[in-house]
This record gives C-alpha cells, sequence and structure tokens, in this order.
C-alpha cells in the first residue's frame, strides 16, 4: 500500500505596494511640495515689493497734499464785486428792453401800416373823440394824430390804451398841442416829430 502525503507547505505571497513604490511616491510628493513653496516664496516676494511701492507713492502724495496745503490761499470776494454785479445787471435789462423796443420797430416796418391802423381802430372810443388826420411815416416809425374830442379826459385815456398795444408800446410823442376852439371842442394835434423835423420831411 503506498502512502501519500496531502499536505503541502503554502508559500505566502506578499501584497501592497513595494518600498520602491513607496519612496518613489514620497519622492514626488516632497518635489511638489518644494514647487508649490517656491512659487508661495514667489508670490511674497513681488507682493511685498508692489507693497513698498504703494507706500512709495502713498508717502509722495501726501508730501504734495502738505505741500498744496501749505501754499493755499483761502479766496476772498472782493468787496466791490456785488455793486459790480447790481450795474452789469441793470445794464443787462437796459439792454434787453432796447432789444424788445427794436425788434418791435422791426417788426412795425415789416408790417407797414395795417398793425398801426387796426390798433388805433380797436382802441378809439365809442363817442367824444374823433381823429380828423392820420400821418404814418417810414412803415409807422413816425405817426402823427390829429383830432376833436369833446372831453379833456378822452384824450389821455386813449393814449394810455394806445401805449399798452404792442403795436405803440413804448412810443413816445416829441409835440403835443392841445387848443380850446371856438366850436367848444378841443382840438389836439400829436406828432412823434417836432414842427421843424415834420416842415424838413414835407
Amino acid at each position: 500500500m503506498q502512502n501519500l502525503n496531502l499536505f503541502q507547505v503554502e508559500r505566502k505571497q506578499r501584497s501592497g505596494p513595494r518600498n520602491r513604490h513607496i519612496l518613489m511616491g514620497l519622492a514626488a510628493v516632497l518635489l511638489l511640495c518644494v514647487v508649490h513653496a517656491s512659487w508661495q516664496m514667489w508670490q511674497l516676494k513681488a507682493g511685498a515689493q508692489r507693497l513698498e511701492k504703494v507706500q512709495a507713492l502713498a508717502q509722495e502724495q501726501e508730501a504734495s497734499l502738505e505741500v498744496a496745503r501749505g501754499s493755499f490761499i483761502e479766496p476772498q470776494m472782493d468787496e466791490r464785486l456785488p455793486l459790480e454785479l447790481s450795474v452789469r445787471e441793470r445794464d443787462n435789462r437796459e439792454l434787453q428792453r432796447l432789444i424788445a423796443y427794436l425788434q418791435l420797430l422791426s417788426s412795425q416796418r415789416n408790417a407797414g401800416f395795417v398793425a398801426p391802423l387796426l390798433a388805433l381802430t380797436e382802441h378809439h372810443p365809442a363817442t367824444g373823440l374823433w381823429l380828423s388826420g392820420i400821418s404814418l411815416r417810414e412803415g409807422g416809425r413816425h405817426m402823427r394824430l390829429q383830432g376833436l374830442s369833446q372831453d379833456q379826459e378822452l384824450l389821455p385815456a386813449y393814449l394810455q390804451r394806445l401805449g399798452q398795444s404792442p403795436v405803440f408800446s413804448g412810443r413816445e410823442f416829441a409835440r403835443f398841442d392841445v387848443q380850446r376852439g371856438d366850436d367848444h371842442l378841443l382840438h389836439f394835434d400829436l406828432s412823434s416829430m417836432l414842427k421843424d423835423q415834420e416842415v424838413d420831411d414835407e
């Protein structure tokens, strides 16, 4: 009879990384750490340089500000300025009135005699005053009114209403003759020109 030996010695198999692999991994991690530390140092150095530049620029700005403060002189208002301002404003108002008057004269000259005649008609009293003569020259620039009035108060009221009209605004009469006739009526003769000027123009 043959004996069989069923008992066999099994060799243990190693599992896990070998020492060489572990050393290579540690070397790679160490290299990465060195690279990262170098990059961090470079960033820190660059930031420190930028900080120094900014601080130097801030010091320069502060020095310039101190120099400006030392040379700054607070402005003082001239005492003559309010008076000059009021004079200029008065002159401006006068110029505006003159421009408005010149524009009115220009519009009257361009409009001819229609606008003055319409204004005379619109503001004429219903009774007690009559116009016997109307003379308009140079497009209405020069005007002469002749007529009769029963009441001495009608004529000033009529002229006041005419002065409120845009056509006759600012107009002044150089000659104002009023006489009571034999018919007990007031005979008036108004003209924007003196009698000598009217004679010269005729």
